[in-house]
C-alpha cells in the first residue's frame, strides 16, 4: 500500500501529473497544479523508490482524490460564515501566537529511547545533541490544510484549536527504534488505554471528532497482534525496501537515519513505550504551519514564501538528479528517487517555528487520526471513528503528513494532506512523537 495524495481542491485534474516528480526543479517557487477526481490515487512510489514520483495507483485502500475524500463542500459552506471572514468582510486572520519555543533539550522524564547515550540517541545534527530533543508549543489556533497561497489550499473553513504540547525535534531514529524493538521482543506491550493525551480534558483526552461527549480510548490491546515478537520477524518486516530501508539487523552506520518501513501501529506503540503519544493531524499541522502563521513550508518566513531547496528539505526535485537532493549516482529514470538523510541534516535552515526539523521531507510522518472529512469546529479533537454510522464505507486509512525524500515539492507543502493504510510499510513512512508539556 502506498501513500495517497489528498488535496483539498476544486479545479480540474492535472493531466500530466505523472511527470511531476521528474520535472519539478528542486529550487522551484512555482506552486504545483491542484488535483481533483475520483477513482484513482496518486502513486506514492513503490517500496523501492521511496515516494511519490508520479503515476496512478490502482491498488486498494483509500483510492480517491480531491473532494471525494476531502472535507465536504457542505461542511465548508456551513463554516465559512463564522470562520472565514472578519466582521468587515475581509480575510479571516487569527491573532498571532507568541513564539514560546524553548531550548531543544530532552523533556522530563527522559524518554525511554534516550536513557543512555549511543548512536542515533545522543548525536543528532546539527550540534550532536540529544535525539530526543524538542520544544513546547503554545496553545493556539490554525486553519487546517490552509496556506492562503497555493491553489487548492485556500479554504479557510476548517478551524482547529490546539492545546500546548511538547513535540520532538526529530523524527524517530533507527537507534531509538532499535531499543523499542528490543523491549517488544523482551515482552513489552502497550497497556490498554495508553497513549492518550492525558493532559487534556481533565485526563479524558482528546474529543473524538464528530461524536459529542466521546473521548479518545487510547491503545486497543487487539492491536498487540500487529507488533512482531521476535527479532527475525522485525528484521524481515523493517527490510521492506532493498534500497532505501534504513533498518539494519545490527547497529551500524544508519542509526541517525529516520526509522522507516514502520506501520501506524508500530509508530503509535513506539511513542507509548517512549513516554509520549502520536500527534493528531491538527497538532502536526499546527507545528508545521507555525501556528496561526499558516506557513507554506515549515521554514517559510514570511509565511507566504514558496522557497524550497535542498538546504531546507530532503525531497525529490529534478530530473536525473540535477540540482536535486538525490545523490548524483542515483538513476532517476529507473525509478530510484533517493533515500533518507540523517535526521536534522537540513537544520536549522529547514526547521519550523518551534525548532522541529524534517517537518517537510525525509519521511512522511504518521498522525493519530483516521483519514476523513474534517469536522468543524475542532477543539483538541481527532477523527478516531473506525465505523460508519450513515451507511457509507468506514474510514480506515490513517493520516500521514510532511512528504518524503521521494516526493516533489507539491507534497512537501505544510497544507498537503495524505493518507495510507495503517498496516502499510514503505521506505517513505516514519513518525515523530508528541508528549505532555
Amino acid at each position: 500500500m502506498r501513500p495517497i495524495l489528498q488535496q483539498l481542491t476544486q479545479p480540474a485534474l492535472y493531466s500530466a501529473f505523472g511527470l511531476l516528480g521528474l520535472l519539478g526543479a528542486c529550487s522551484s517557487n512555482t506552486p504545483p497544479p491542484p488535483v481533483e477526481g475520483t477513482g484513482n490515487g496518486l502513486d506514492g512510489g513503490s517500496a523501492s523508490d521511496g515516494g511519490d514520483s508520479g503515476g496512478v495507483d490502482s491498488g486498494g485502500g483509500d483510492s480517491t482524490l480531491g473532494n471525494a475524500s476531502a472535507p465536504d463542500a457542505a461542511d465548508a459552506s456551513a463554516s465559512d460564515a463564522t470562520t472565514s471572514t472578519s466582521s468587515d468582510g475581509g480575510p479571516f486572520v487569527f491573532p498571532m501566537n507568541p513564539d514560546a519555543g524553548s531550548d531543544a533539550t530532552p523533556p522530563p522524564p527522559v524518554p525511554q529511547s534516550c536513557m543512555t547515550p549511543g548512536q542515533g540517541i545522543s548525536d543528532c545534527a546539527p550540534d550532536g545533541g540529544s535525539c530526543c530533543a524538542g520544544s513546547i508549543l503554545p496553545e493556539g489556533n490554525l486553519l487546517r490544510s490552509y496556506d492562503g497561497t497555493n491553489p487548492g489550499y485556500t479554504n479557510q473553513a476548517f478551524l482547529a484549536t490546539v492545546d500546548s504540547l511538547w513535540l520532538d525535534k526529530y523524527e524517530i531514529t533507527v537507534g531509538r527504534f532499535r531499543r523499542f524493538v528490543s523491549a517488544v521482543v523482551g515482552g513489552w506491550q502497550p497497556a490498554a488505554g495508553s497513549g492518550k493525551h492525558a493532559h487534556i480534558n481533565a485526563g479524558l483526552g482528546l474529543q473524538v471528532a464528530g461524536v459529542a461527549g466521546t473521548n479518545e480510548a487510547g491503545w486497543d490491546t487487539s492491536w498487540n497482534a500487529s507488533l512482531s515478537t521476535t527479532a527475525d520477524a522485525w528484521n524481515t518486516a523493517l527490510a521492506c525496501d532493498p534500497i532505501a530501508a534504513s533498518w539494519t539487523p545490527a547497529a551500524g552506520a544508519n542509526e541517525n537515519l529516520p526509522a522507516n518501513c514502520i506501520t501506524w501501529y508500530e509508530a503509535y506503540a513506539f511513542c507509548i513505550w517512549d513516554g509520549g503519544f502520536l500527534p493528531t493531524e491538527a497538532e502536526w499541522n499546527y507545528a508545521a504551519s507555525g501556528g496561526a502563521e499558516q506557513r507554506v513550508y515549515p521554514w517559510s518566513v514570511p509565511a507566504t514564501s514558496t522557497t524550497i531547496d535542498c538546504a531546507h528539505a530532503n525531497y525529490y526535485g529534478a530530473m536525473m538528479g540535477t540540482d536535486s537532493c538525490v545523490s548524483p549516482d542515483v538513476d532517476a529514470m529507473n525509478g530510484v528517487s533517493g533515500a533518507t538523510n540523517g535526521v536534522g541534516s537540513e537544520s536549522p535552515e529547514g526547521d519550523g517555528k518551534w525548532g522541529q526539523s524534517d517537518l517537510a521531507g525525509n519521511v512522511f510522518e504518521w498522525n493519530l487520526d483516521v483519514f476523513a472529512p474534517y469536522v468543524t469546529p475542532c477543539s483538541n479533537c481527532a477523527y478516531l471513528t473506525l465505523t460508519s454510522t450513515d451507511g457509507a464505507p468506514a474510514a480506515t486509512n490513517r493520516v500521514i503528513r510532511g512528504g518524503a525524500f521521494g516526493n516533489p515539492a507539491s507534497l512537501e507543502l505544510v497544507s498537503a494532506r495524505n493518507s495510507d493504510d495503517p498496516t502499510s510499510r514503505t521506505s517513505s513512512l516514519g513518525a515523530r512523537c508528541a508528549r505532555i508539556p
